[in-house]
C-alpha cells in the first residue's frame, strides 16, 4: 500500500483530473468523495486484520489493544492526504515538464526509501 498511496495515487489523481477536464481542489464533490474513502479503508483494515491476527501477530494485537489500529489508520489517512497534497503539486507543475519530472522522480525516490525502511526486521 506503501507505493500505491504515497507515489501511484497522486499520478492517478492528476491523471483522472486531467482525462475529466476537472481540477483537483478540496471544495470538490471529487475531495469530498475521496475523503469518504478513509472510512471504507478503516472498515476493510478490520476485516482483514482479523483473518491475518493469529500467533505471535495476534499476541501482539491483544496486548496493544486498538492502539495499533490508531495508529496504521492515522498513518494510511496521512498518506493519502499527502497523496492529494502530491497531486495538487503535479497539477500546478503540468505545464513545467522538467520540474514535474524531477518531482516524480523525488516522489519515487522517497517511497522507495519508506518502502526499504518497512521492509526491515523489529523482532
Amino acid at each position: 500500500m506503501n507505493a500505491h498511496i504515497n507515489h501511484d495515487l497522486a499520478l492517478a489523481l492528476v491523471r483522472t483530473f486531467g482525462d475529466l477536464g476537472l481540477h483537483p481542489t478540496r471544495d470538490s464533490p471529487q475531495f469530498r468523495d475521496y475523503r469518504r474513502v478513509d472510512a471504507i479503508l478503516a472498515r476493510v483494515e478490520e476485516r482483514v486484520k482479523e483473518r491475518f491476527a493469529e500467533g505471535l501477530v495476534g499476541i501482539a494485537d491483544q496486548a496493544l489493544g486498538r492502539l495499533d489500529d490508531v495508529v496504521a489508520m492515522w498513518k494510511v489517512t496521512r498518506a493519502r492526504d499527502a497523496a492529494w497534497t502530491h497531486a495538487e503539486t503535479l497539477w500546478a507543475l503540468r505545464r513545467l515538464p522538467a520540474l514535474r519530472d524531477a518531482f516524480v522522480l523525488a516522489l519515487a525516490r522517497t517511497v522507495g526509501l519508506a518502502g526499504r525502511g518497512l521492509l526491515i526486521p523489529v523482532l
